[in-house]
C-alpha cells in the first residue's frame, strides 16, 4: 500500500506534536535533539496551498525574514538571540503552512493539540509529586517546574475545551459518560495552573465556567440547577482546598501586583522612540531590554506579543505581521455561531493571556493555538460540531 504524500506529512506533524509534549520545552534555551527532531518533522509536513492561505501573508513572512534581520546585523545584535527570535514568529504562521490540516483533519488537529496540554500537565504535576496531597504546601517557594509548562496556551485551552465538550455531551447528547470524562480530564491542566499559581490561566477558566453556566441556565434551566447543585456541593466538600488556592492567589497578588507590566510597556517605548530608524524598523529581532518585569535582567522578550513586536520590528512592522497574525482570529470571529461558539471561546482565552500577559506568544503552542482558529473557518467542522446549550 503507497501511501499519500499528505498522509505522510501529517504523520510527521502528529510526530513532532508527540515530541513536543513528552520531551520538548515551550521556550527552549538550548537546541537539543528534541528540538531538532521537532524542526525537521515540520519542516517535512509543511504545504502550503493557495486555497486555503493568502499570498500576502508570504510578503509578510518574508518582510520579516529580511527587514527586522538586517536591523539585528546592522545593530550588533546576537546571533542566538535572533534566531529565538526568528522561530517564535514563524509560530505565528502556522495557519499559512498547516492550513490544509485544518482543512482536511479539523478534528485530528484538535485531539492533536488536547493531548499536548494534557501531556504537560502531566509533566508539570509530575514536577510537584512531592506536594501534591498537600494543599498548604502549594505556592510555597521557587517553581519546580522550571520549564513552566503550564503557562503554555494549550494547558489552557486543553482545560477550557474539555469542560464545555464534556458538559455539552454530558446535556445534550446520550454520550453522557465521556461528558463525565471529559470534565474530569478538564481539572488535570487546571491542577497544573494551580500548582504554578498561573492567575490568569485559572481565572480564565473561572470566566468560561461563569459565562457557560450562564448559557447553560438560560437554554436548559434545569441542567442549569443541577450543575449548580453539583458545583454547590463539591465547593463545600472541598473548601479547605479552594480556600487555600483563593488565599496562595490573593497573596501572590498582593506580593507582584501586575508583575510590573506597566513599567514594562515604558521601557519599550523609550527604547522604541529613541530615532526614526527604531520607529518605523525597530531594533531588530534580537534586542535585549533590561526587563522591570523580571527584576532588571537584561532579556530579549517582553510579556506582550505588541510590545515585543513594536520594540523589535518597528510600526510598519507590528501592523503588517499583527495584520497576518490576527487574520485567522478574525475569520473565526465572523464564523460564531451556536455550534462553534464553544470551540472559539476555548481558543480565544489562551489567545488573549498569551498575548497581553504571558511571553508563552514566543511558544509552538500560540501557533497551534491561531491554528485552531483556521479549523473554526472550517464550514465541515461547522456542520459535524456539537450545538451549544
Amino acid at each position: 500500500m503507497i501511501l499519500s504524500t499528505q498522509t505522510v506529512q501529517f504523520f510527521c506533524f502528529a510526530l513532532a506534536m508527540f515530541v513536543y509534549a513528552a520531551f520538548g520545552s515551550p521556550t527552549p534555551d538550548q537546541f537539543g535533539w528534541a528540538e531538532v527532531s521537532i524542526a525537521i518533522l515540520l519542516m517535512a509536513s509543511v504545504h502550503i496551498t493557495r486555497a486555503s492561505n493568502h499570498l500576502w501573508m508570504l510578503g509578510v513572512i518574508g518582510y520579516g525574514l529580511f527587514v527586522p534581520v538586517l536591523m539585528a546585523l546592522i545593530n550588533g545584535h546576537d546571533i542566538g538571540d535572533i534566531l529565538r527570535d526568528i522561530i517564535p514568529f514563524l509560530f505565528l504562521f502556522l495557519p499559512v503552512m498547516y492550513g490544509w490540516i485544518a482543512e482536511r483533519k479539523p478534528y485530528d488537529i484538535l485531539k492533536i493539540i488536547i493531548s499536548v496540554g494534557i501531556i504537560f500537565s502531566l509533566r508539570t504535576l509530575v514536577a510537584y509529586q512531592d506536594i501534591l496531597v498537600y494543599p498548604t504546601l502549594w505556592g510555597a517557594g521557587p517553581p519546580a517546574d522550571l520549564l513552566y509548562l503550564a503557562n503554555s496556551p494549550e494547558v489552557l485551552f486543553s482545560s477550557l475545551y474539555c469542560l464545555g465538550q464534556g458538559t455539552i455531551s454530558l446535556v445534550t447528547t446520550s454520550e453522557r459518560i465521556k461528558g463525565i470524562l471529559l470534565i474530569l480530564l478538564s481539572v488535570i491542566p487546571l491542577a497544573a495552573m494551580v500548582m504554578m499559581t498561573q492567575r490568569a490561566g485559572i481565572g480564565a477558566v473561572f470566566l468560561y465556567s461563569v459565562i457557560g453556566l450562564s448559557c447553560l441556565l438560560y437554554h436548559h434551566f434545569r441542567w442549569g440547577i443541577i450543575f449548580l447543585s453539583v458545583i454547590g456541593f463539591i465547593a463545600f466538600l472541598a473548601w479547605p482546598v479552594l480556600g487555600n488556592i483563593a488565599h496562595i492567589l490573593i497573596q501572590k497578588t498582593e506580593l507582584v501586583g501586575l508583575n510590573s507590566r506597566a513599567q514594562e510597556w515604558g521601557t519599550v517605548f523609550g527604547l522604541w522612540s529613541q530615532d526614526w530608524t527604531h520607529i518605523l524598523f525597530g531594533g531588530g529581532w534580537g534586542t535585549r531590554l533590561e526587563n522591570p518585569a523580571v527584576g532588571g535582567l537584561s532579556v530579549n522578550y517582553t510579556h506582550s506579543l505588541f510590545s515585543a513586536l513594536l520594540l523589535k520590528t518597528g510600526i510598519i512592522g507590528v501592523i503588517s505581521i499583527l495584520l497576518a497574525a490576527l487574520y485567522p482570529v478574525w475569520t473565526a470571529f465572523q464564523c460564531v455561531n451556536r455550534r462553534t461558539m464553544l470551540l472559539f471561546g476555548a481558543a480565544l482565552l489562551p489567545f488573549l493571556v498569551s498575548s497581553f500577559l504571558y511571553a508563552s506568544y514566543k511558544s509552538l503552542g500560540f501557533g497551534l493555538i491561531l491554528l485552531v482558529f483556521s479549523i473554526l473557518s472550517n464550514r465541515n467542522l461547522e456542520k459535524n460540531h456539537s450545538t451549544v446549550p
